[in-house]
């Protein structure tokens, strides 16, 4: 019998993986969605930056505000605000205020120039402005070009159902460490909401969503960042640590990166039991702690839930 981390190696070469350094390798949104998508490309404006414990990783979080109001967001592109960097995380927040807007999708570009989000609001009109960040990384003594060489982004397809759920692997836990992760919800009808993103093992990222109401299947692409364990300027040794929330209606928790590691990224995973609880917010840091942030609500229907936020880090050895 094959091992679980056999297993997905195999999912995740069955759905394609790509070597950003190849670049090339993403797949874009399938057609027949049910409006126009207008996609959105900004850089960020940067709001602070963190360094590991060597001094010789940076790592900046940027941010865009999208505005006007809109009912959906399709495809809004953070650019890293640094030529140095590629984007390494990201997230988006969109709103919990009544009746909401949820997200649909946040995932790296495939030239990892930036971090791309998607929100909606579902069943009831809620025009809304969509926050969305990405996490720049660094390396003293690498180029970017050397740097983009040095991670792989996996992807992993669920295929089409009301509850889809997806998992990728990264290529090799002895050659690779997971610093990401994302996910990207091809929704046709209604709309497909997310619930999961986040570090399920050290090697894998897992994806969730859910219809809510309203039927339509879709497929969930779960995305997972991985960066060579051996660099030229020393070894990579990375951190994932989590923070619950409470049972609530609009469950929050806050994960804090282990200190002396700087923030790669980060995720949420919901545990909804009744009619769904809905992720809204995916976060990193905003201030000087590195940290981040997940948040979920009911949706219409009640359904108080819990949440586990997620923040992975790395450093030099």
């Amino acid at each position: 019998m094959r091992s679980r981390r056999e297993v997905l190696r195999a999912a995740t070469a069955a759905a394609g993986v790509a070597a950003v350094g190849a670049l090339g390798g993403g797949t874009a949104l399938a057609a027949g969605t049910a409006s126009p998508r207008r996609a959105f490309s900004s850089v960020g404006t940067p709001l602070n930056t963190f360094h590991d414990a060597s001094g010789r990783v940076t790592v900046s979080v940027f941010s865009h505000y999208g505005n006007p109001p809109q009912q959906h967001w399709y495809d809004k592109t953070t650019l890293v605000g640094d030529g140095e960097m590629i984007a390494i995380g990201g997230g988006a927040t969109a709103t919990d205020a009544n009746p909401g807007a949820l997200l649909t999708a946040s995932y790296p570009t495939d030239d990892l120039s930036g971090w791309t989000v998607s929100s909606k609001d579902h069943l009831q009109a809620h025009p809304h402005a969509l926050v969305s960040y990405v996490i720049g990384l660094k390396i003293a003594g690498l180029s970017r070009a050397q740097l983009l060489r040095s991670v792989y982004v996996s992807r992993a397809d669920s295929g089409t159902a009301p509850h889809p759920e997806a998992e990728a692997g990264i290529p090799s836990s002895n050659d690779y460490v997971l610093v990401g992760g994302g996910f990207r919800v091809d929704w046709h009808g209604a709309g497909n909401l997310a619930t999961a993103s986040f570090p399920s093992t050290e090697f894998s990222w897992k994806a969730r969503s859910k219809d809510h109401g309203q039927s339509d299947p879709a497929n969930i692409r779960a995305f997972a960042i991985a960066l060579r364990r051996d660099l030229p300027v020393g070894r990579v040794v990375s951190s994932i640590t989590r923070a619950d929330s409470g049972q609530t209606a609009h469950p929050a928790a806050v994960a804090s990166v282990t200190p002396g590691y700087a923030l790669t990224g980060g995720g949420g995973d919901v545990h909804w039991r009744g009619a769904g609880n809905l992720l809204w917010r995916l976060e990193p840091a905003t201030s000087q702690t590195p940290s981040f942030t997940a948040a979920s609500k009911d949706h219409l229907w009640s359904d108080p839930s819990s949440i586990t936020a997620y923040a992975l880090g790395i450093r030099l050895v």
